[in-house]
């Protein structure tokens, strides 16, 4: 079966000037075939530690913690690839299930991630593989923003707890490895790139984290009869700034989050550190595996004053990705 490779952009000029792509050159290039999907398994899992601390060393408090686990199967399957200009890529789901433990151990409502299933979505891929059109992506946030809310009496809108960022999230930097790369055809081991990416936050916010993502190739193996595969390690840290360009899938203004967080205000985010890898199938010209880990810390305080006890938070979180290949 024949593969339209995006570096083919490249090869007239290579052939041009007498030289061919050989078995040392290195690049990090997604491949898209019309109409051939691509099957991933990604999975967002975090714990949520919440701690008191006071004036008063000897005066401890007792740890809250709570567990959310997102687990969706996304087909991405291109309709229109274009080596010249944007490739067109229809993304539906075909599954979707949270399961969470509240901090007082009552059964939540439905994750409205869980009305995903059935539902697609229109991406449109530069050449290097970045997202250059995501307002389909945003159309279907918007929906499953309007099912995390639950009216109760009086009105009020009340926001159940939701996974939407984390699958906003895992959308958007899916290939963020190699569209961030300067010259994707000619790297070498050691070399080191960066990205800006959303940080899942369980809270909206006008402005929600951000986290600094340096990727570093790390080695090539290259064994007789085995597609060549690349290892991306990555590192994580806390941006300086922000997230400005994201999906927002809340449209409500006003309305009170359902559980403890909705007594929580005013985040600060202190610090966030871990690292991660990556197996890319440069043959193939797709991702095979990602594997990401990382701890965030964080202050709040609650809307009403308690004293002097003021909330500390300490979220480990895990994201990854595993391509499935399908009959």
């Amino acid at each position: 079966m024949k593969h339209r490779w995006l570096w083919l952009l490249i090869v007239p000029a290579l052939c041009f000037m007498g030289c061919q792509p050989n078995k040392e050159d290195t690049w990090l290039l997604v491949s898209f075939e019309k109409d051939v999907p691509m099957t991933y398994k990604m999975v967002s899992e975090r714990t949520t530690e919440i701690d008191l601390t006071t004036g008063n060393p000897n005066k401890k408090s007792r740890p809250q913690i709570t567990t959310e686990k997102l687990e969706l199967v996304m087909t991405y399957t291109p309709v229109d690839v274009d080596l010249f200009g944007l490739t067109t890529v229809k993304a539906t789901c075909t599954s979707a299930r949270v399961t969470r433990s509240s901090f007082s151990g009552k059964k939540d409502e439905r994750d409205a991630m869980e009305t995903l299933p059935g539902k697609s979505f229109i991406l449109k891929l530069s050449p290097t593989g970045e997202i250059a059109d995501y307002s389909d992506l945003e159309r279907v946030a918007r929906e499953l923003g309007k099912a995390a809310f639950a009216e109760q009496n009086g009105g009020q809108n009340i926001k159940n707890p939701d996974m939407i960022y984390d699958f906003i999230a895992m959308q958007r930097f899916l290939w963020d490895s190699t569209a961030t790369v300067s010259d994707p055809l000619h790297l070498k081991a050691g070399q080191t790139w960066k990205a800006k990416q959303l940080v899942p936050w369980p809270v909206p916010l006008n402005q929600p984290p951000a986290r600094t993502t340096t990727y570093t190739l790390d080695s090539i193996t290259d064994e007789p009869d085995q597609p060549r595969k690349a290892l991306i390690k990555s590192t994580y840290a806390l941006s300086d700034e922000p997230m400005k360009d994201f999906v927002q899938p809340y449209e409500e203004t006003r309305f009170q989050m359902r559980g403890l967080f909705g007594f929580l205000r005013n985040y600060q985010f202190k610090s966030l550190e871990g690292a991660g890898s990556q197996v890319f199938n440069m043959d193939k010209g797709l991702i095979e595996s990602d594997q990401q880990h990382y701890t965030l810390h964080v202050t709040a305080a609650f809307m009403l004053p308690l004293g002097d006890s003021l909330p500390v938070l300490t979220v480990d979180q895990k994201i990854s990705f595993e391509h499935i290949e399908t009959p």
